[in-house]
């Protein structure tokens, strides 16, 4: 009878495992990101950024000659003197919009599906407290992103986003389906996991 026993559960077992195995090969795509996990092929990927800032001071003026650190790099630019609508290239709600520093020169990178790569901005004066504000770029976003935040410089010295807590998020649009963007001939500085590595890209 133990003889008997035995067989009949080799048989079950088989049978089992014969089902797992055509289970297995269904190829559902579920399945498949379940135990090999999704398709990392297409990375990294890049995302070309257009970064606009107005720099002003508590009245409103804009602040000429600031400095601006994109991901801890220093940009060559500074900020000038004189603030200038947006044009055509830019998001249509955004048009208009009066800047005084914008740049083309930076990509971000993507390394891994659902990944972010998020970044500062800071832009300092001697004679004013520094302001700061921080970029998150999503994996999920197109190729070309536009973003833009107001810099608000006050007269004195440290950083002022640290003394009132933790630095706010710029404002981030990705671009749509047959949206002209600004043109660019230059190579990008790459900003790889929050800091502006100084290879071009």
């Amino acid at each position: 009878m133990r003889t008997i026993h035995t067989k009949r559960f080799g048989m079950a077992g088989l049978l089992v495992l014969s089902i797992l195995f055509i289970g297995g090969c269904s190829g559902d795509g579920a399945y498949d990101d379940y135990y090999w996990g999704p398709d990392t092929s297409r990375y990294p990927q890049y995302k070309d950024l257009s970064l606009v800032l107005r720099v002003v001071d508590t009245a409103g003026r804009p602040v000429q000659g600031a400095s601006v650190w994109v991901g801890g790099r220093l940009d060559s630019r500074r900020t000038e003197g004189r603030l200038r609508p947006l044009g055509d290239g830019y998001p249509v709600a955004w048009q208009g919009w009066l800047a005084n520093w914008v740049s083309e020169n930076y990509r971000a990178v993507i390394h891994r599906p659902g990944g972010r790569d998020e970044f500062q901005i800071r832009v300092t004066k001697v004679g004013y407290i520094a302001d700061v504000t921080t970029v998150v770029i999503e994996d999920y976003e197109p190729n070309h992103i536009f973003v833009r935040d107001v810099m608000v410089l006050r007269t004195g010295s440290g950083i002022y986003s640290q003394e009132t807590g933790e630095p706010r998020k710029a404002e981030v649009i990705p671009v749509v389906p047959g949206q002209p963007v600004p043109e660019f001939d230059g190579t990008r500085i790459l900003i790889d996991n929050g800091t502006a590595t100084g290879t071009p890209n």
